[in-house]
């Protein structure tokens, strides 16, 4: 208890910020996916072998100890994937990250809403994931890399049905189209209706993995559809497709 007691300095305060810090961005990158039931779980047991040593019970303390030890590679062993990828993310993000300016994110969202609408009237059918926090590399590698700067004119060519890549989904970030023809998890929800195609349920199935915003256009009837949160807000007009896209990318991250 002689840690109660000390002063507090200013290297406590900064231990306390950055682990703070660390703690908020691993909450980030697991939000939305199964992880975050671990990672609470985790948080329980630390708060038990706290208060175990707090209240001076050697056998729990230790017996809680060596489980930490066995839980830790059977983690590293069950989440390789989730693991790998966010230390990439991590070091391909900049430290000092400036969010985009809201003039670049309503520019780029008035060309996707304009690309839905042409390739509704035409009953094009389109699959595009906006990525958000939740990194989307493992469903970008399943495609064609592009990195190229965001048009609506190459969004309608990507998507033309003579075109070589207009199968799959393109995700976007940014001002730059990342991947084209990316296979995303379909959804095995039982409430869906039974008509949907399988582009309907590959958006659902993006958005119940991940935070990203699917917008699907129906080259069936023309209607466009949006996924958030493993959601299907269907029959939606350009008007209103582009008010939730700025709703939901102007929320606080």
């Amino acid at each position: 208890m002689d840690f109660l007691a000390r002063p507090i300095n200013w290297k406590d305060i900064v231990e306390v910020i950055i682990l703070w810090i660390v703690i908020y961005r691993i909450f980030l990158f697991l939000k939305g996916t199964k992880a975050i039931y671990l990672l609470r779980g985790i948080v329980f047991l630390v708060v038990a072998l706290l208060g175990f040593q707090l209240f001076d019970f050697p056998v729990l303390t230790r017996l809680l100890t060596y489980f930490f030890a066995f839980f830790i590679i059977l983690v590293t062993i069950i989440f390789q994937p989730e693991l790998r990828d966010g230390l990439i993310h991590l070091g391909k993000r900049h430290i000092f990250y400036i969010e985009p300016k809201k003039e670049e994110i309503e520019k780029t969202l008035r060309e996707i809403v304009s690309v839905a609408g042409v390739l509704s009237r035409k009953k094009i059918g389109a699959l595009i994931a906006i990525q958000r926090e939740i990194p989307l590399k493992r469903y970008i590698e399943s495609g064609v890399i592009l990195n190229a700067d965001i048009s609506a004119e190459l969004l309608q060519s990507i998507f033309y049905p003579g075109a070589t890549l207009h199968d799959g989904g393109v995700v976007v970030t940014g001002r730059s189209i990342i991947a084209t023809s990316c296979l995303f998890p379909l959804s095995e929800n039982p409430a869906l209706e039974r008509a949907l195609g399988m582009r309907h349920r590959a958006a659902v199935g993006l958005s119940e993995h991940s935070d990203a915003l699917v917008i699907i256009v129906s080259e069936e009837n023309g209607s466009v559809s949006l996924a958030i949160n493993g959601q299907l807000t269907r029959n939606l007009a350009p008007n209103d497709l582009l008010t939730i896209l700025k709703g939901q990318l102007s929320k606080p991250r």
